[in-house]
């Protein structure tokens, strides 16, 4: 890694940004989608009420850092070997982030649509576990992505560019 110069702070505080979002849906996935998901829609009640679980501010905030940070990276090291995770890294994030905005949030929606109700509807379930499926490898992708970050961060920046 070397010493701190500008590359490498920029780089630091990208990886930073991305394991937090990485952390952030581990904990969505394992504890709050769990829960949402057992048996829709009596389990739907974490989403109702004035102590709601409400994820909002973090997802409205934390991505969009990140990608800015990816964008400000990308620009301190394009002339080092770290061009190329780098970029495979973004593409991972953006891949990520396209599938979370256009298929996981419509289908979360439509999900809990009709909100919290007394009893347990099988089909709902099963649609439910569907979108988990597709929530974990949402999450496999950014994970890709934030270890391509650290392997960026591992190379040399004083070898010749590529």
């Amino acid at each position: 890694m070397g010493d701190l110069n500008l590359r490498n702070i920029t780089l630091m505080a990208l990886i930073i940004s991305c394991f937090m979002q990485i952390g952030a849906q581990l904990f969505a996935l394992s504890v709050v989608v769990s829960t949402i998901t057992e048996a829709p829609p009596r389990s739907f009640a974490i989403l109702e009420g004035d102590y709601r679980y409400d994820s909002g501010p973090f997802w409205g905030t934390v991505p969009p850092i990140t990608g800015l940070l990816f964008i400000v990276a990308l620009t301190a090291n394009w002339k080092t070997p770290r061009r190329t995770p780098l970029i495979a890294s973004f593409a991972l994030f953006l891949i990520a982030g396209l599938v979370a905005g256009l298929l996981l949030e419509p289908e979360f929606a439509t999900i809990t649509a009709n909100g919290y109700s007394d009893k347990i509807d099988p089909a709902l379930q099963s649609r439910a576990a569907s979108w988990v499926a597709y929530d974990w490898a949402v999450w496999a992708f950014s994970l890709a992505s934030g270890i391509a970050l650290l392997l960026a961060l591992a190379r040399s920046i004083s070898s010749k560019p590529e």
